[in-house]
């Protein structure tokens, strides 16, 4: 049987850490479990995943299948991939803030847009040997075992939080109420000053990522409401007409709403998204 639980982090890790997840499936013996396979579409997730079994492929078009690492960062993406599971699949999923993966490695987050980096760059054979253990504890220890890891880390090389950390966290709403001279100001920054660091620290633009927000909140809805149809979530989420969010989905999904639930992705499907 699948084992999926969340966890939240550790008092010390919440300001750079949203939640754990750690998702074990096994398609070599489990029966009636879906394709080992989702499109992780448009999202502005930043993430540090352990892959301790068998490794997973990153599909950014049909046919190319291109092995993932074993532990891999994650940042924002604009364009769907897709991910294909190995048949013994155990996943941990780190969730950061927008700003938190910056505040821990000090890597510019422009790398990580739409694809991912080895995180053996930064912390090497210490990675090694975390997937070593992982491998031979419970599933439900995992977590404990890894926020215990980034501890070490966050006392030896985290950043100090500075106003934009909070700001990028505020943004995640998906019913803003300021402009983007305000969050700037919120910062203690110049808009231009703001722009820049919010790239770096989040690696997509702020308007960008406002309009990525608006679009997760659009698929939120759907899946909670089924039964609303598209115009009347375009109108609830802000957007001027549905013929924006038709185009949001073009942008973000390629595919158009219609399709909705045709196909496995992080908008819609019975897999953690990742």
């Amino acid at each position: 049987m699948p084992f999926y639980q969340t966890y939240l982090p550790t008092q010390s890790l919440r300001t750079i850490i949203r939640e754990i997840q750690v998702f074990a499936a096994n398609w070599n013996t489990e029966e009636n479990l879906p394709p080992p396979f989702i499109t992780c579409l448009a999202n502005t997730e930043q993430n540090l995943y352990f892959f301790a079994h068998d490794p997973i492929k990153v599909v950014p078009a049909i046919h190319v299948e291109i092995p993932a690492p074993p532990v891999i960062i994650t940042g924002p993406k604009y364009i769907p991939v897709g991910l294909k599971f190995g048949k013994d699949h155990l996943m941990v999923k780190v969730a950061f803030h927008p700003t938190g993966t910056y505040r821990l490695l000090g890597a510019n987050m422009e790398q990580t847009v739409n694809k991912g980096i080895d995180a053996r760059e930064f912390w090497g054979d210490d990675l090694n040997d975390l997937l070593e253990k992982i491998k031979m504890i419970p599933f439900d220890q995992v977590a404990d075992l890894i926020m215990g890891f980034i501890e070490h880390k966050f006392d030896q090389q985290i950043r100090p939080e500075e106003p934009i950390d909070t700001v990028a966290i505020k943004m995640l709403s998906p019913f803003p109420e300021h402009s983007l001279a305000d969050w700037a100001a919120m910062a203690c920054l110049s808009l231009r000053q703001f722009e820049r660091n919010f790239l770096t620290r989040v690696g997509i633009s702020p308007k960008l990522f406002i309009r990525i927000v608006r679009f997760e909140q659009a698929m939120k809805i759907k899946n909670e409401f089924p039964e609303k149809n598209w115009a009347a979530i375009a109108m609830e989420c802000g957007y001027a007409d549905s013929s924006h969010l038709l185009k949001d989905f073009k942008s973000f999904a390629d595919f158009p709403p219609s399709e909705f639930y045709l196909k496995p992705t992080s908008g819609h499907s019975e897999l953690p998204t990742g």
